[in-house]
């Protein structure tokens, strides 16, 4: 049983990073959606 209680503090953190993941996506999917758009259309003339 005491093998059980020395992990049994990572727990809580284990939902931490999702949030934090989801967030770090939404900041990086408008930059991303830019880059793509400009390699697509090609260099301004």
């Amino acid at each position: 049983m005491e093998h059980t209680y020395q992990y049994a503090w990572i727990i809580p953190f284990v939902p931490l990073p999702v949030p934090f993941a989801i967030g770090v996506g939404l900041l990086l999917v408008p930059t991303a959606t830019k880059n793509l758009r400009r390699i697509r259309i090609g260099p301004p003339d």
